[in-house]
């Protein structure tokens, strides 16, 4: 084969399983329409797009995000089935060229970009979920695009690449906080790398304010607390409880009732990961209280706003030694569990998402093995180091129950640092004959850092 026809088979392959990805993807979302999965999860997020803006006090402790999202879907779609399955099709074809665009931005050429946009469009895990009402179905759309900005601004600079970057990242993270650490190390880097100027900084807090302000609103009114991102309080009070089953009773006054359409709220919360053999078919290990039915009853009253959340969390005790148990169960649920709702309804592409859990974890391995070497080699680029950082703050948090859907936001950066990993020559080459590649990699060797880009 020669050197040229060996280059079409390598750029055309890959356009090809594109192309195939996307039908499927597309695929996916007409046979098993959103709408047929209205439960748990689902249906509450569908529900707080029917009721938004006011959602009462379950609407307020979510992000508000997905909400604005799902009320815009829902007054376009008219609830049209065919219409809500193709608005998940297209932000599930769309979601992986936002990582194609990050990944050309960030110094990769066109073939190993393409085949970065390739693996993570045929990922059955960033797949199987947008056919469910899910929060992680717009979050990744929205990551990717956030990254995209953050390699535009370390390229082209100015203000207004700024304010994009601002924008999609606050943006991202009102949809769920679950990206805040990424945010804030795109932040980090960019801040350094482009000496940006203090007048962008505080224009960029000033935008960031403004979008932050209706969920800050919404929260103090309803909740009686500021939550911008959403009520953390539940989440923090399952993991430290040590508990199952999380039965939750909110109560709303009289005059709560009056003022802000709150009703009392009964409900009865359990993490997915309580009910799972991660591990299966090697080890029939699970968290310990996946083994009893524990129960704990929380009884809030909306009108306290935050104590009686405080008081929950406090009521119970845990030890460091406890603490510790529960960071390693985090550890093996975030390697190894499955995303659910995918797997629950016995689907075949929740089949395909059930067996392909595997690969995560030697594939954090890989890219770490060849990350800490370059670290080692005092070679630094934002890609690689987001995607250490990131990895090891999702694995090691300790403050909610892991679940395979949490990790969710790590692995498109997995996937993009795998071929960056395996494209390093070329990519060398091409920083070596295009010093502007050099800039947008955003590299530091020991003979120092890059000079910065002509502002745009």
């Amino acid at each position: 084969m020669t050197g040229n026809a060996k280059r079409q088979w390598q750029y055309w392959l890959p356009i090809a399983l594109i192309v195939a990805a996307s039908a499927l993807r597309v695929f996916i979302c007409f046979q098993h329409n959103p709408m047929d999965s209205l439960s748990s999860d689902m249906l509450r997020h569908w529900n707080n797009g029917l009721r938004f803006p006011r959602g009462g006090y379950t609407g307020a402790a979510d992000p508000i995000g997905y909400q604005v999202y799902m009320f815009a879907l829902e007054r376009v779609t008219q609830s049209n089935r065919f219409l809500v399955a193709l608005a998940a099709a297209l932000m599930s074809v769309a979601m992986p060229w936002t990582y194609y665009r990050a990944a050309r931005g960030f110094g990769l050429s066109k073939i190993p970009g393409l085949w970065a946009w390739a693996l993570i469009a045929l990922a059955p895990s960033l797949m199987a979920i947008y056919h469910f009402i899910m929060m992680e179905t717009l979050l990744l759309l929205l990551e990717g695009l956030a990254l995209w900005m953050t390699a535009r601004y370390l390229r082209r600079g100015g203000r207004r690449a700024f304010l994009l970057f601002v924008f999609c990242w606050t943006l991202a993270c009102l949809t769920k906080p679950t990206v805040a650490p990424l945010a804030g190390i795109c932040f980090l880097w960019v801040w350094w790398k482009r000496a940006t100027p203090m007048r962008h900084i505080l224009l960029g807090a000033a935008l960031a304010f403004v979008m932050l302000l209706p969920q800050v609103v919404r929260s103090y009114v309803v909740l009686g607390f500021v939550a911008p991102f959403g009520n953390p309080w539940l989440t923090r009070i399952q993991l430290r409880s040590g508990v199952k089953t999380i039965h939750l009773y909110v109560h709303a006054p009289v005059n709560e009732r009056e003022r802000f359409h709150l009703t009392d709220t009964d409900m009865q919360f359990l993490s997915p990961s309580c009910v799972i053999a991660p591990l299966e078919p090697l080890s029939h290990w699970a968290m310990r209280r996946a083994w009893d039915n524990s129960q704990a009853t929380i009884t809030i009253d909306s009108s306290h706003g935050e104590r009686d959340w405080k008081q929950a969390y406090d009521s119970f005790d845990n030890d460091p030694d406890e603490w510790l148990a529960q960071g390693r169960e985090n550890v093996i649920l975030f390697l190894f569990s499955p995303s659910w709702p995918e797997v629950q309804f016995g689907q075949w592409d929740g089949h395909l998402e059930y067996g392909s859990r595997w690969i995560w974890a030697p594939l954090i391995l890989f890219v770490f093995v060849f990350n800490l070497r370059d670290f080692a080699r005092r070679r630094f680029y934002l890609l690689p180091v987001a995607t250490t950082v990131f990895t090891l703050v999702l694995a090691f948090q300790n403050m909610v129950i892991m679940e395979g859907r949490y990790r969710k936001v790590v692995e498109p950066l997995l996937l993009l640092n795998a071929v960056w990993v395996l494209a390093a020559h070329d990519r060398t080459n091409r920083r070596t004959a295009t010093p502007e590649l050099q800039i947008a990699a955003c590299a530091v060797t020991g003979s120092g850092a890059p000079k910065p880009a002509i502002q745009g």
